[in-house]
């Protein structure tokens, strides 16, 4: 083991080296070295990653050895022979970087696209003070398993890394995008916000991309639960270092304090969980998921416990997917000044560095240019830890809303892949207009494309809080007046299936029995006449004496603009409201005002669609203890105590099926009740540049579909630019 160590500490004597060399030396020598420096810096990136994989492989070895208590007899054996071919592929390494160094000192210079941030000599490890605990010995990793929760022993797979190719690094990949309302992970409720963080961020475990039930190891190399799942300790990936933001780039004046490298430590992910269930800060959405845990805490630098307070099932989703939250900044001020204790909370809910779009990370992208309403620019981080994506940069277009000038962007090359809306599905293939799609073969045309499911249901919510909804019945009246199926095969020509409930179809703890609500304008005439409602002066609106005033029955939905299929449901569904003597009207606002409007609870109805993780919960969205939490995500006020019950019953339940009783216990409520007029589940047309002459054209793509679970196959970690 200790020429292992010493291999390494060569390795990072040569790195060091190299780094010295190109900070100390004049810029650009000689114009055909410089022009090649992009390439250079690319090759020296892969083979920092090569060698913190093999740095990571001396560590499980090691790891083995010490701790692995089942078939130790052959280990040490197993172990020497995987070193040997460690030392091997480090002396190749070693060659080649030392081949680099030659050329950087020939250069002088550093291209852009591997330069990294170099401190002054005493700042060059820059971490928060360590806090050693009694238990630092839980550090070392654990050796891994087979992914598949249990106490008492590292569970954890290693990261999955067989859909990376170095050769495959470079290029660009354009998309379209939204401006999200802001990028604080913690406050900020939008799926484009947790999107970008998901690029930019990282967290301590994650699900496995093909088989969800399994868990991957992350910025935790190591797991272990104990206490009945009381206790959970992560052992951290050490080295891993926070992004420098954008900030201290483009505006070094007032923030090159931020220019310097901070490590990683388990501090940063106590500071997540202090601000998510601090009181002071405006987040139900994250306190739903952090009411039951009693404290976070740092053994050391590189060992995080999580202690519970009770057995709940929630712990273990929430506990792996932790990410962390840079300390260095959320608690100081402006201009670098840490700020007092008392007042970070506070700070947290409109920090100066959200007010300047910051964001920052340890994943495999950095927030390189932010352009409200414009462009977001991702660049992929030279110091990942990990295997990271193919492409140099992510570009998102956010000035283009219209979704066909999207689609003739798309056809023109301008970005590589695109989600087709129903209408476009229509047209383009089912119709034949656009003869580079090949509707027999869908892969193999010019422009391919495959139909793809989601995680995600789409509803109509109406606002319980409100005189017109607070009655049941006249919430089943209005899913009876929604005509589902036909919206369904007329305005998405057959994408998505009929959603019944808060549950999709396809999960095991969808309740089948649950008969929808089909159809039916005499059934809904019958319920608002039990509910009082009538048209009492015959000017064709039906109304009811609330409070002493006659209310007519009138309201507005608010839903989100630029969809032409939000625009022809809510056509739809407008007439056939008007056939009972109700006039809806449909109001589209842009995205951005849209999440406030679901925030500040400021709609009579609103159109929305909800993204379902893998396991199911239930308190974010329906306890009635968020029903008037500001900011939310139970938005239209449900509140019902056997509802509560069965909430609170799900996340104390381990057994599967208890688990499905439960829930579906659960979801026959939501069905009674209809605080949503529930509507479609996801489903839509993935289409990407395959072959075309004049376009950049996606690989990996139909790998990722074969591969991945049907819920994860649009993974773009597998894909790249083909040549």
């Amino acid at each position: 083991m200790n020429q292992a160590k010493i291999a390494l500490i060569t390795l990072v004597a040569v790195l060091l080296g190299f780094q010295l060399l190109d900070r100390f030396n004049e810029p650009a020598r000689m114009k055909a070295v410089k022009e090649s420096l992009d390439a250079q810096a690319r090759a020296f990136e892969q083979l920092s990653q090569e060698l913190n994989t093999l740095s990571q492989s001396i560590a499980d070895q090691q790891a083995q050895l010490r701790f692995g208590n089942e078939a130790r007899e052959g280990a040490a054996e197993a172990a020497q022979a995987s070193q040997d071919k460690i030392y091997a592929e480090l002396g190749r390494i070693r060659k080649n970087l030392e081949g680099l160094e030659v050329r950087a000192v020939a250069s002088g210079t550093q291209s852009d696209a591997g330069s990294t941030t170099q401190a002054p000599a005493d700042q060059a490890a820059v971490t928060e003070p360590q806090t050693p605990g009694d238990d630092a010995a839980t550090t070392t990793p654990l050796p891994a398993g087979d992914g598949l929760v249990r106490e008492n022993g590292n569970f954890l797979l290693p990261p999955r890394t067989d859909y990376f190719h170095p050769d495959r690094i470079g290029g660009t990949l354009h998309s379209f995008s939204s401006t999200p309302p802001g990028l604080n992970p913690i406050i900020e409720n939008a799926a484009d916000v947790s999107s970008l963080h998901g690029l930019c961020n990282g967290s301590l475990a994650t699900r496995d991309s093909a088989e969800p039930a399994k868990w991957r190891s992350e910025l935790a190399t190591s797991v272990l639960i104990e206490n009945d799942y009381h206790t959970y300790t992560f052992a951290l990936r050490r080295g891993v270092m926070w992004q420098v933001p954008s900030l201290a780039r483009t505006d070094p004046e007032n923030f090159g304090w931020l220019d310097k490298p901070f490590e990683l430590t388990a501090h940063d992910f106590v500071f997540y969980v202090e601000m998510a269930k601090h009181e002071d800060v405006q987040a139900p959405q994250a306190k739903a998921y952090f009411d039951d845990l009693d404290r976070a805490e740092a053994l050391d630098d590189y060992t995080l416990r999580l202690h519970w307070k009770r057995k709940v099932y929630t712990s273990l989703g929430t506990s792996m997917g932790l990410e962390p939250l840079p300390r260095h900044i959320y608690s100081k001020d402006q201009s670098g000044n840490a700020l007092p204790a008392e007042q970070i909370s506070l700070a947290f809910n409109k920090h100066w560095f959200d007010e300047q779009r910051g964001m920052t990370g340890v994943g495999r992208y950095v927030l390189w240019d932010y352009e409200a309403d414009k462009q977001i620019r991702l660049r992929r981080n030279p110091r990942f830890w990990g295997a990271g994506d193919h492409f140099d940069y992510r570009d998102y277009n956010c000035s283009i809303r219209d979704p066909e000038a999207k689609l003739t962007s798309f056809k023109n090359g301008q970005v590589e892949s695109y989600s087709l809306t129903p209408t476009q599905y229509k047209t383009n293939i089912l119709d034949g207009r656009e003869g580079r799609f090949n509707a027999d073969k869908p892969r193999e045309g010019e422009i391919a494309f495959e139909r793809t499911k989601g995680l995600v249901y789409y509803y109509i919510g109406w606002n319980m809080r409100r005189p017109l909804f607070s009655d049941r019945r006249v919430r089943q009246a209005l899913s009876h007046a929604f005509p589902k199926q036909r919206i369904i095969d007329e305005v998405f020509f057959g994408l998505g299936q009929p959603a019944v409930g808060n549950v999709h179809p396809d999960s095991a703890y969808f309740n089948d029995q649950l008969k929808d609500y089909d159809f039916d304008l005499d059934r809904a005439q019958e319920l608002l006449f039990q509910a009082g409602w009538e048209d009492s002066n015959g000017d064709g609106l039906l109304d009811k004496t609330i409070d002493g005033t006659s209310v007519p029955f009138s309201f507005k939905v608010k839903y989100y603009a630029n969809s032409p299929e939000w625009d022809r449901t809510l056509g739809v569904y407008q007439a056939q409201l008007r056939k009972l003597g109700i006039e809806m009207t449909p109001l589209p606002l842009e995205w951005k005002l849209l999440v406030r409007v679901y925030e500040d609870r400021d709609f009579d109805a609103v159109g929305g669609g909800w993204r379902m993780s893998y396991e199911v919960d239930f308190e974010q969205l329906w306890h009635s203890k968020y029903a008037e939490e500001p900011r939310s995500s139970n938005h239209c006020g449900f509140a019902d105590p056997e509802a509560d019950k069965l909430a609170e019953e799900l996340r104390v339940t381990f057994d599967l099926e208890e688990r499905k009783r439960v829930a579906r216990a659960f979801q026959a409520i939501i069905h009674r009740e209809q605080p949503y007029t529930f509507f479609r589940t996801g489903e839509g047309v993935f289409a990407w540049h395959n072959r075309s002459t004049d376009s950049a054209n996606l690989g990996g793509v139909v790998d990722a579909l074969e591969t991945l679970h049907p819920f994860y196959n649009r993974d773009s970690s597998y894909w790249y630019i083909k040549e």
